[in-house]
């Protein structure tokens, strides 16, 4: 089972995660808690995978544990786009329909995460009026004249939207921070924590440790 970070995770119930971490109270009385949890960027044996937790505010959230034996299903962002359609009554459906006819344009692998993506995923309705739409942009590669096209169209779209880069086996980052930074630094975010990096020939180097 291949399972990487922002894939929605199905379990039975709140008592099939491990013991290693307690919850707070709402956790146990969520529903949006008691059957799904969002894979976090973290370093763990390949039989435990961590998950966060989250109720109806943003400031419920719980980071957890759970054997891969007990996942029943996994929800991948890039599975969400054939969902968009569903969504038509929803506030970030247009800017998700005009993000998926460009980047199907461009070639690019992506997906909705956070509270648009959990939404979509669970039926639980956990974004607001407030909610920003954030994605992840998978490529394997860095192409500089690609990702800043992305982020000009993405400036124009009408809600704001938090685009992250995933590359594989190495991290991801924040678009706009990459485009703003290339050259002088941008954040990876890796499982090992944040390292400060910076392109060269194409090329993700790392600076020094944040």
């Amino acid at each position: 089972m291949e399972i990487k970070v922002h894939d929605i995770v199905e379990f039975a119930s709140i008592e099939k995660l491990t013991d290693h971490t307690s919850l707070p109270p709402w956790a146990v009385n969520s529903p949006e808690a008691a059957n799904y949890g969002v894979v976090r960027r973290m370093a763990t044996s390949k039989d435990i995978v961590p998950i966060g937790l989250r109720g109806k505010t943003r400031e419920q959230r719980a980071g957890t544990f759970i054997h891969q034996q007990e996942i029943l299903r996994v929800i991948t962002p890039e599975s969400l786009i054939n969902q968009i359609d569903e969504h038509e009554q929803q506030i970030y459906y247009s800017s998700l329909r005009k993000i998926r006819e460009e980047f199907l344009k461009l070639n690019l692998t992506w997906g909705p995460t956070g509270s648009v993506g959990f939404e979509m995923a669970t039926s639980h309705k956990v974004t607001s009026t407030n909610s920003d739409i954030d994605i992840s942009i998978y490529i394997k590669d860095i192409d500089h004249h690609l990702l800043v096209e992305v982020n000009q169209f993405i400036d124009k779209l009408e809600f704001r939207i938090d685009a992250q880069v995933e590359i594989p086996q190495l991290g991801a980052f924040l678009l706009n921070d990459y485009v703003k930074h290339s050259e002088s630094g941008f954040i990876l975010r890796t499982p090992f924590g944040p390292q400060l990096c910076n392109v060269q020939d194409e090329r993700i180097r790392l600076k020094v440790n944040v």
